[in-house]
């Protein structure tokens, strides 16, 4: 019998890691670094497995963690251990346990979405050739997931599984999923760092681009108090720019709003200083037309960083986008907040743009800057741009807390592409 219930689950912050069907060595390190890397949610699945090995390996795993693992069997260890919940499968397709926990379930057809009320979220699957299973192929068209996306179905309880990994993400941001379970992409590696690696470069392509806060000082904020003001209405990308400071006083900036980021989740970009950016394990660099080329960049940094570039024209995004991870692209409209302006775009330059990336297979998600307000971003993200960068419409606002919640709000338009 299927449980119903009243959700208050949100998936669209977390990040799903299905486990390898098999055991392996040191297994428990591995998962317990991925949890401390931020995992938010871990699919506890070995088909084969016995009580006794299931029970061994949670006993293995903190107990501080175990309100994030899934259980795909033995669901009567959710009285003995205080899991998140259970998966229901074709092996295990009932739970009438306790209501305290969460219940998801696995879908392979459109159809079945149309009876996922009583769930807190489903896997849809799978969305692309399998990575882990061979001879899985990709179950649905470009059409009938489109399609599916247009009429409802697909939305943010529709988890996307089957052959995701960073040459696949960038496909299903027009389907409108709820975010992504990561299985064969994740456990391929001979250390627990390997796989924390691989974990962080592919959530570094989260949903979390598309409100990008660019601290900027004033004479009520300073770069921490500008950051932090941010991050308290809900932002989840920091970049700090600090174009007329000293390496050393950046490097101490970057050092104090880095382990605000990871309190809140957010992910934290260096502007112009690739070697601060490594020597602070920041999580990226965005480079200006005139700083490092993002080709030597990606050779110091390697793939685990994230690299932004700035751009004006198509052309520009041309010479750049192997190299890169997403584009910012401007100015909108005149700012006094940054120098040596480009010519501005205006929505028709975006829709140009926005129209040649996709008409040439460009996919590299591109965030609009420079002089935005937060009327602007529907009219913006109508044109296809991905995400919205701002810096003085939040702190010259009376209550840039409150005015970072209002883009929040806004840039959810923009349909996510990874959890």
């Amino acid at each position: 019998m299927k449980k119903t219930f009243n959700s208050q689950f949100s998936i669209l912050n977390s990040q799903l890691i299905i486990t390898s069907p098999l055991f392996f060595q040191n297994e428990d390190k591995y998962i317990i670094a991925l949890f401390d890397a931020g995992l938010k949610i871990l699919h506890l699945r070995k088909p084969d497995a016995t009580k006794d090995e299931y029970e061994h390996l949670l006993n293995s795993i903190p107990q501080k963690y175990h309100r994030r693992i899934m259980l795909h069997e033995f669901f009567e260890l959710t009285e003995k251990y205080d899991v998140r919940g259970v998966h229901l499968n074709r092996r295990n397709p009932e739970y009438n346990g306790a209501e305290k926990v969460k219940i998801s379930k696995s879908c392979h057809s459109i159809p079945e979405l149309d009876a996922i009320e009583g769930y807190d979220y489903v896997f849809l699957s799978p969305v692309f050739d399998s990575i882990s299973k061979e001879g899985y192929h990709a179950k649905f068209s470009r059409e009938e997931l489109l399609h599916a996306s247009q009429i409802g179905l697909i939305n943010e309880k529709v988890i996307a599984l089957g052959g995701i990994n960073r040459d696949t993400l960038h496909l299903l941001k027009e389907y409108n999923f709820g975010g992504i379970a990561l299985l064969g992409a994740i456990w391929e590696g001979d250390s627990a760092e390997d796989v924390v690696s691989r974990f962080r470069e592919l959530v570094s392509h989260r949903h979390n681009f598309k409100f990008q806060f660019i601290t900027h000082q004033t004479p009520k904020y300073d770069y921490f108090q500008s950051a932090q003001l941010a991050l308290e209405g809900g932002c989840k990308w920091i970049q700090l720019r600090m174009k007329e400071s000293s390496t050393e006083e950046i490097e101490s900036m970057a050092l104090r709003i880095k382990p605000l980021c990871r309190q809140y989740n957010a992910t934290f970009i260096i502007d112009d200083h690739v070697d601060i950016c490594k020597k602070t394990g920041a999580d990226g660099v965005h480079l200006g037309k005139s700083d490092m080329p993002p080709a030597e960049a990606r050779k110091i940094l390697g793939d685990q960083f994230i690299i932004g570039g700035t751009c004006n024209t198509y052309e520009d995004i041309l010479a750049i986008k192997h190299h890169v991870d997403y584009i910012g692209c401007g100015p909108f409209r005149f700012t006094t907040t940054k120098k040596n302006l480009a010519p501005v775009l205006g929505l028709e330059g975006y829709r140009e743009i926005t129209s040649n990336c996709r008409s040439n297979d460009i996919n590299i998600p591109i965030v609009a800057i420079g002089g935005i307000t937060v009327d602007d971003i529907p009219d913006i993200l109508n044109t296809g741009i991905d995400g919205i960068a701002l810096s003085g419409a939040i702190l010259n606002a009376d209550d840039p807390v409150a005015e970072a919640g209002r883009v929040v709000r806004h840039s959810r338009q923009v349909k996510d592409v990874i959890v």
